[in-house]
């Protein structure tokens, strides 16, 4: 059974106690995962709020981006907000886009070793063996006890970014699950096959959970819908990641379309690359009955959670007036 879940866009416009109380209404609503993303932001300690101001909603970062963090600092934060949600946090992490990350001045080097390796290391701090990890860190002691980092009261799931079959394989080597952001629905096989591929290499169970978000403009005027969603997915598409999997999802000729587009900064030919086709591949649009017609096609793919990403529909609509909407539209019957 899929469980459903929301996912809050962080670099809206919201504030963070705006985001705890949209998580509270879904609490309240029936959802059962409130995720939360990470861009010019810092969603772990927006998750930590969110903790703080929830008592059953499971919370989790989808994604905290590795090369930004230090996997001491990384797997510290997530025993802070698992021991105070008691045992309610989900880790997930991912690179980041090397345009992105590099232009902040940090290395980027070969994703899928990166990132299973530093799931790893975060994986063995959660488990307390910081000597194991880094055997040059000076001894630290307090009234003539040896100082060790803290381990969570609770077990925390940690999970492993993907978009392509490379990363998916790669991640569900070493991680408890996947979040998957941005993958046409007729991709998500392909994803699901390469998870149980690497989990079998590394003699693990294969059957991987892969939690997915699926962006949601619910609006009664479905031509309104999909412009919106067209103006949210331009800058998406055309990133290298996201590109790629739309390609291999059998969307070649489009995916040429929005690359060729993306490159030149040609927004309007961007926008007319995604095909009415193209959103209901990667969103939920419309009215809502529509919109829940298309969350049932999207549960039989067999992801694990099913966490809807609202988006504002109406011109001048905020953000947490589009989430509470949604929400209230969507919620679990």
């Amino acid at each position: 059974m899929t469980d459903l879940g929301v996912a809050l866009l962080t670099f809206a416009d919201a504030r963070v106690d705006e985001l705890v109380g949209l998580a509270g209404r879904a609490e309240e609503l029936g959802y059962t995962a409130c995720y939360t993303t990470e861009s010019l932001t810092d969603t772990l300690s927006i998750d930590l709020a969110i903790a703080l101001g929830t008592a059953k909603i499971r919370v989790g970062s989808f994604v905290a981006i590795s090369y930004l963090r230090h996997p001491l600092i990384t797997a510290q934060a997530a025993v802070t907000i698992a021991d105070l949600s008691h045992g309610r946090f989900v880790l997930g992490l991912g690179l980041g886009h090397r345009v992105r990350v590099e232009a902040l001045g940090v290395p980027v080097g070969r994703p899928s070793e990166d990132l299973p390796g530093y799931i790893r290391d975060v994986k063995g701090l959660l488990d307390g063996s910081v000597r194991d990890r880094y055997p040059d860190l000076p001894v630290q002691t307090y009234q003539d006890a040896v100082l060790e980092i803290r381990k969570p009261r609770h077990h925390v799931p940690v999970h492993a970014a993907a978009v392509g079959p490379k990363m998916a394989e790669a991640g569900a080597a070493v991680a408890d699950g996947l979040m998957v952001y941005l993958v046409p629905r007729s991709g998500l096989g392909e994803v699901s096959a390469a998870a149980a591929r690497g989990a079998r290499r590394a003699g693990r169970d294969t059957s991987v959970p892969v939690d997915l978000a699926v962006h949601a403009f619910v609006g009664d005027d479905l031509g309104v819908a999909r412009d919106r969603a067209r103006g949210s997915l331009a800058y998406w598409v055309g990133l290298p990641a996201y590109n790629a999997a739309l390609a291999r999802a059998g969307f070649e000729a489009q995916a040429a379309r929005c690359r060729a587009a993306f490159v030149t900064g040609d927004q309007a030919g961007l926008r007319a690359a995604i095909s009415d086709q193209l959103v209901d591949e990667y969103c939920l649009v419309g009215p809502a009955e529509r919109c829940r017609e298309q969350l049932a096609a999207w549960k039989t793919t067999g992801v694990a959670t099913l966490a809807v990403m609202p988006d504002p529909v109406a011109p001048g609509e905020r953000y947490p007036d589009a989430v509470r909407r949604t929400l209230t539209a969507l919620a679990p019957r």
